[in-house]
This record gives structure tokens, sequence and C-alpha cells, in this order.
């Protein structure tokens, strides 16, 4: 009965339109996870911990590679159209995406390439679908950066309804037919992520240009507000990322498979914090929340999401290997430290968010960069000799890092905002 009346006390703190924004965008990203869920249990039971490992490595470097072509321009796009006095235009950081995509595709071949230098190589039909799910996640990723930057949220949840069902109708198709492989699956996920882009271009009206002036003319402002939020983002890959690679090149595909699927419980709780992150960021950065306001929203939701991860590690434990298959019981072992890790991330995404939401764009990298640069020295050091324990382990002492950088960071940038 206290649990049940600190959560009814934490929704009520929330103002109604809060809670509407926060609903709509936390139904997009649970209709993501439900979907990344079918694919990651589909995957894993037919393919088993070698096969999903090699489609994780695929997304790893598509995901790596799209962070650094995009050059920040997705959050930039995003903040920039988020200000009632913008002269950027929904068209400026559509073009700028398109004029990046020779960019993203010679980052993505050279990323398989070196890949393939190690012990481990991802087979040649793999590597080709690689560099397609890499351009169409860049072209997602603006799509959505516009939208947002619209606080049009609704029109994100029909584009990830529509994906949805495109994903689950062809992964079904495959599996019905015995066609389902690695190269496959990541098909699926380049193609969904291509149709939902088309869609929310569309409906953004990017594709029809209202600025003024040559089409580039914004694009330097764009460049140079998105570099330090792209430094962040780098860093987060090598934070979150690395490990993948360093296991798949030190033990090879099964243990990738192993600690994915492990990772899969707190990673989908994340969406929650990002979801309620990206309202709070907007609703600052409009002017609709406070300073104080917007700190204590951020408090409560921290608060409610330690319970919630330790819901989600006690279920984890019971489920995974009904849900996955015998093959992956070993991920148990790991789980409970990866969801206590997950506590310091989701102090660092709500640091993020305030930075994002009060103009305090350059803070982000700060903090982002302290962590990346633990969790490279820690996964170096403990994943060759400890494989997915030492991978667990570096996650929690780099996590911690990162949250207590980006609380303490974050307290000193929203110090200097006039309220």
């Amino acid at each position: 009965m206290r649990l049940k009346s600190a959560g009814m006390k934490l929704w009520s703190s929330w103002s109604d339109r809060l809670r509407g924004q926060t609903l709509v965008v936390l139904a997009s990203r649970t209709l993501n996870v439900a979907v990344g869920t079918v694919f990651v249990v589909a995957t894993a039971r037919h393919l088993g911990p070698a096969g999903r490992g090699d489609i994780v490595v695929a997304f790893t470097l598509a995901w790596g590679t799209n962070t650094v072509a995009d050059l920040g321009s997705s959050t930039s796009g995003r903040i920039s159209l988020l200000k009632p006095d913008s002269k950027v235009d929904k068209s400026d950081v559509l073009s700028l995406t398109c004029a990046l995509i020779p960019f993203q595709i010679i980052l993505a071949v050279g990323a398989v390439s070196a890949m393939s230098l190690t012990s481990f190589a991802l087979p040649t039909e793999l590597s080709i679908v690689v560099v397609a799910l890499s351009v169409s996640m860049m072209l997602h990723n603006s799509s959505r950066s516009i939208l947002y930057g619209l606080r049009r949220y609704r029109q994100v949840l029909i584009a990830d309804l529509g994906m949805a069902v495109l994903q689950i109708v062809a992964l079904g198709a495959l599996l019905v037919a015995g066609s389902l492989t690695a190269a496959w699956a990541v098909s699926v996920m380049a193609a969904g992520f291509a149709s939902a882009a088309i869609f929310l271009f569309y409906r953004s009206g990017a594709f029809s240009r209202k600025g003024q002036g040559p089409l580039t003319a914004r694009w330097s402002g764009l460049i140079s507000d998105g570099v330090s939020p792209m430094a962040g983002a780098l860093a987060m890959f090598f934070a979150l990322r690395l490990n993948r690679l360093v296991l798949a090149a030190a033990f090879g595909s099964r243990s990738v498979g192993l600690f994915a699927v492990a990772v899969t419980v707190p990673e989908t709780l994340r969406n929650i914090s990002v979801a309620v992150g990206q309202v709070i960021a907007d609703r600052a950065r409009s002017g609709a929340d406070s300073v104080e306001t917007s700190k204590r929203h951020v408090r409560l939701f921290v608060a409610g999401n330690c319970v919630l991860l330790a819901v989600g590690a006690a279920a984890g434990w019971l489920l995974l290997p009904t849900l996955f298959g015998s093959g992956f019981t070993e991920a148990r072992e790991i789980l409970i430290v990866l969801c206590i890790a997950e506590v310091a991330m989701s102090v660092h995404l709500m640091g993020q968010a305030l930075l994002v939401g009060f103009g305090r764009p350059s803070g982000i990298g700060l903090p982002q960069v302290v962590g990346a640069a633990a969790m490279i020295v820690l996964n170096l050091a403990m994943i060759p000799r400890w494989g997915i324990e030492g991978a667990a382990w570096a996650s929690l002492i780099g996590f911690l890092a990162l949250g207590f950088t980006s609380a303490v960071w974050a307290s000193h940038e929203l110090g200097q905002v006039k309220t």
C-alpha cells in the first residue's frame, strides 16, 4: 500500500499536460520495445546465442557510424525547432541529413572492414546489410527529431505503429518460410526504419521548403550546434556499445548474444527514462516548466525507477530461460548487476534532459566523455579477462561515474540559468 501511495503521489504531482505528453511518448517507446522484444525473442530462439550475437554486432556498427555521420544535426535540429523564434526550417534538417548520406556509407563500409581485421568477421551478406541499416537509421533519427522539435508526438506514435506492423509481418513470414537468418532480420529492421522515416518527413512538411536563402544557409549553424551533442552521443556509444565489439573480438558471437539478452531487461526499461526525459526537456525548452519544477519531476522519477528496475530484475531472473531458450541461462548471472547499473544510467539521462531543456547543450558532452573514458578503460581491461561478467561489472562502475558526473555538472549548469 505504501508503494502504491508513493506511485500515485509521483503521478499526481505532474501537470496534466506533462502526463498527457509523457503518455504519448511512452506509448511510442512501449511500442518500439514490444516490437524489439518480439525481434529479440524470435531471433534468439531461432538462431541461438551466436546468431543473436551477429545481429547485435551488425546493429552496433550501424549505430556507431550513424552517431558520427549525423554530426549531431538531429539533436541541434530538434533544439532549434523548439525555439519559437528559430530561423531553422524543417527542410534545413532534412536536406542536411540527405547531404550526409554518402559520409554515412563510407563510415559504415570502413567499420565493417575494420571489424574483419580482428578474429571476428561478419558474413558477407550481413556486412552489406549493415550499410543499408546505417542509412535507414540516419534518416529515421532525423525524421523523429523534426517531429519532436515540433512537439507532434502523436505523429511519431503513428509512424511507430506502422513500422511495428511491417516488421512483425515480415518477421512472421520469414519464420513461416523457414528463411530467417541474421541478414534477413537486419534487413527487416532497415526496411522498418526507412518506411517510418519517409512517413515522418512527409507528415512534418519537410519536403516543402519555406525558408529563405540558399538551401545550405543554415547547415553551418546546425553542424556547429551539433558538435557538442555529437561528441556526447559518440561518447555514449563507447559507454553503451563498445562492450559488444570487445566481446565479439575476444570471445565471438555467442558471448555477445548472451550479454545482449541479459541487458535486454534494463535497456528495455531505459525507454521509460528516455520518454520522460524527452518530455521534460521539451517542456523546459518551451518555457512551460521552471528549473525547480523540472528538478522535482526528475527526483520523483528516479525514485520510482529504482523500484521498477528491482521488479524488472526479479522478473528477468525467472523468465529469461523460458523466453529465450535454455541456451541463454548463463545470461541470468549478470542480470542483477546490470539492473543496478541502470539506476545510475537513469540519473545521467535525467541530467542530460535538464541540460537540453534549459538551453545548455554545451554541457552535454563533458559527463558523457568522462563516462566513455571510464568505460573504454574498464571494457578493455575487464572483458578479455572475465568475459560477460567483466562486461557487466565494467558497466556498473562506468555508469556510476557517468551518473555522478552528470548530476554534478547539471547542477552546476542549471545554477547559471535565470529563472
